[in-house]
């Protein structure tokens, strides 16, 4: 059932560079497709048609100057927010709630990240429905945690308590955890304790501004000061991200568990997790793009639009190749990829 009640917020300004060269600062993942149903923030906006109303005013996606013209040609009926510049999620949450708060200070403001997988839309509805109807009469700082389902070192953790309320599937959050090594993410996940941080936020407007008012007291400061004018106010925003700067120091913090295949698409490696889901298995490689020949190769994984990849005794390498560039790398290496990017970004920015 779709409710005036609820805004969604789409953080949208990523460069996504471990996606490297898939992945560029003109366009990164969240506007490209993996598989067939559209690009990643198509698909996230999709996922809200059942509860969110299908007007701009409902609708906000948040992104950079740069890909404005971009997102604007990629979706029709929302309304974009561009940042001046990037300053991580905390000025993008403020912006948005913001903007919702003037319409109605009561209002469900949903923060949602435009680069997670969610292949069981019902089940995923299902949670967030409970978890905005718990937003509505509570004065909680409400989050979606993920139950893992791996020993994940690539995620941070939520560490949760008892439940809420009796016969809720609501939480208490005790904790926000980095990312820890394999061992203790093995910890976490027999503990039962633990929830993936998805970064998937629900709250009322005018809570998420009481919250930010008592941790960031900067941000309005800043705001009030510009008179509201995001060209001055921006520089003067803390840059940092909402974690950070307001959910783990709050108390009024709650979670509703998802079990719905998510999935954040976060590097090359995590393809393999949803593999089988975009028909990419061959064998015992992934390849999503282009054809794939592994001989005496295993643990790979492809993006070669157009072309035959011929692996020979190779295993547990990424290949990508995309417009003028072709990435080899080990896959235990995936979350260095923004190291290349880096030293592209000095010697030929025009690839990046």
């Amino acid at each position: 059932m779709v409710s005036d009640q609820l805004f969604l917020l789409i953080i949208a300004g990523g460069s996504g560079t471990r996606f490297w060269p898939k992945s560029t600062s003109v366009r990164p993942k969240q506007l490209l497709a993996f598989g067939e149903q559209g690009t990643l923030l198509e698909q996230t906006l999709r996922r809200f048609d059942a509860v969110v109303p299908e007007k701009p005013a409902h609708r906000i996606i948040i992104t950079t100057r740069k890909l404005e013209a971009a997102v604007a040609e990629e979706l029709k009926g929302v309304k974009i927010l561009a940042e001046p510049q990037g300053r991580n999620t905390a000025p993008c949450v403020y912006w948005g709630a913001r903007e919702v708060a003037a319409k109605n200070p009561d209002a469900i403001l949903l923060v949602m990240p435009a680069d997670h997988y969610i292949p069981r839309h019902d089940d995923f509805l299902r949670t967030l429905r409970e978890a905005a109807e718990w937003a509505a009469t509570h004065d909680d700082l409400v989050t979606l945690g993920v139950r893992p389902t791996r020993p994940e070192t690539g995620y941070g953790y939520l560490k949760v308590g008892k439940p809420a309320k009796t016969g809720s599937s609501c939480v208490s959050v005790e904790a926000f955890v980095e990312k820890p090594n394999e061992e203790k993410a093995r910890e976490f996940v027999e503990s039962g304790n633990y929830l993936w941080n998805g970064g998937m936020f629900l709250w009322k407007a005018k809570t998420i501004l009481d919250a930010f008012d008592q941790f960031m007291p900067e941000m309005k400061k800043a705001w009030d000061a510009s008179g509201g004018d995001v060209e001055k106010a921006y520089p003067l925003l803390s840059a940092t991200s909402i974690d950070y700067g307001v959910m783990e120091k709050a108390r009024n913090v709650v979670s509703f568990p998802l079990d719905c295949g998510w999935d954040d698409l976060g590097s090359w490696t995590s393809l393999e997790n949803i593999a089988d889901a975009l028909g990419a298995r061959r064998g015992d490689n992934v390849a999503t793009g282009g054809e794939l020949l592994a001989v005496e190769s295993s643990g790979n994984i492809v993006d070669a639009p157009n072309r035959l990849i011929a692996l020979l005794g190779v295993d547990d390498l990424i290949v990508v190749e995309s417009g003028q560039s072709i990435l080899v790398a080990k896959k235990s290496r995936a979350q260095d990829i923004r190291l290349i990017v880096d030293a592209l970004k000095k010697q030929r920015p025009e690839l990046v």
